[in-house]
């Protein structure tokens, strides 16, 4: 194998960016003492293996996704295009081990409760920043526009007066606009009766369609 190969993937970062996200260096013939065991992979598979783990790593992630949405320049790259090499993966566990430090984290940032706690604080920084973006200012300039009045349509309003209307007992069922029962009954012809009935009738079916297209509700 080459050496310029080995010098970019048998080295303690490479090993240790696929401990985190379970690929074993020795599968793919790495540190086998006098070149005995099995190798059960090609070497030069090792840096893609490891950036496809890692793309698959939930807390990797996460933590990068919530990093760039918050600010962090450096993670913008991976959040938008993802890990294409070991050489991806060994900068980014090493932006979070920095990441780790800043927020007060001690050791060597290599245990899942390193992981999963330095998620939860990019996620955090993200939304706080979130919070901030909607602050006073922005909420005072909201407050300038608000919502104008509902105003209904001419349609709904003549069909609203015309239920009422027709609530109102003494609404004359030959004088649409009279709601005072004002009619002469000798205006009304022969036959009144029957009119009287066939109009009630209308009305009655007319007032229920009315009320069901309006969504009327009943007042109590």
């Amino acid at each position: 194998m080459a050496k310029d190969y080995l010098k970019g993937i048998h080295n303690k970062k490479a090993r240790k960016a696929g401990e985190r996200y379970g690929i074993k260096h020795s599968d793919y013939g790495f540190n086998r003492p006098g070149g005995g065991g099995v190798q059960k992979k090609d070497p030069k598979d090792y840096g893609k293996d490891v950036a496809k783990a890692a793309m698959n790593d939930y807390d990797t992630r996460r933590t990068i996704e919530a990093a760039a949405m918050s600010g962090k320049k450096k993670a913008e790259k991976y959040a938008k295009n993802g890990f294409s090499n070991l050489t991806d993966v060994t900068k980014a566990n090493n932006m979070f081990a920095k990441m780790h430090k800043r927020q007060g984290g001690g050791g060597d940032f290599s245990s899942n409760s390193d992981y999963a706690g330095l998620t939860y604080n990019m996620v955090q920084r993200d939304r706080n920043k979130l919070k901030d973006s909607m602050s006073v200012g922005e909420q005072e300039e909201a407050a300038k526009s608000p919502e104008e009045p509902y105003q209904e349509s001419d349609e709904l309003s003549n069909a609203r007066k015309t239920v009422e209307d027709y609530d109102n007992k003494d609404f004359n069922v030959y004088n649409r606009g009279n709601a005072t029962g004002a009619a002469d009954a000798s205006e009304a012809g022969d036959g009144d009766g029957q009119r009287k009935q066939a109009a009630q009738s209308f009305f009655d079916k007319y007032k229920l369609d009315v009320k069901a297209k309006a969504n009327f509700q009943p007042t109590l």
